[in-house]
């Protein structure tokens, strides 16, 4: 069995209920004999364009077990089913629990709520160097930008 992560976006009047939206995904990851490790409601947002014409969703984080072959059938299933507006499946083999409860809305705004407000901007990925190359920024910088980036809600 393969270690999945799966992202749902979810019409936001149907995501009002969470146990109607529970009930689906494990309707659709149960018809392929998949077993949820973990499933959190995230956020709901404004999407950057009408998807089946909605201009907002909510987003729901599954972690779970499956035989690869099946993959196919659990994407099938969420392209008909008429709450789900998308899905985004990849493979997680190396992700701990630790690693999914730092990712967590609830983190990020923690860790963003601790930071001063006046506290300059950080380059997200790269940096000039005084010879003109570029170098990696450290993981630090590139945690806090990505937690400072997702966490904008308009």
């Amino acid at each position: 069995m393969n270690k999945y992560e799966i992202m749902f976006l979810f019409d936001p009047t149907f995501a009002a209920d969470g146990d109607k939206v529970r009930e689906e995904i494990e309707r659709i990851l149960g018809r392929a004999e998949a077993k949820i490790t973990f499933l959190e409601k995230w956020d709901e947002r404004r999407l950057a364009y009408e998807i089946k014409g909605r201009r907002r969703g909510t987003y729901f984080l599954v972690y779970f077990e499956c035989e690869g072959e099946k993959i196919t059938g659990i994407e099938r299933d969420a392209r008909l089913s008429e709450t789900v507006l998308r899905i985004l499946v990849k493979r997680a083999d190396n992700i701990t629990p630790a690693v999914i409860e730092r990712f967590m809305p609830s983190s990020r705004a923690t860790a963003t709520d601790s930071k001063p407000s006046d506290a300059p901007a950080k380059p997200a990925a790269t940096s000039s160097s005084s010879d003109g190359s570029e170098e990696e920024a450290s993981a630090e910088e590139k945690s806090s930008a990505v937690a400072v980036a997702e966490s904008d809600d308009e």
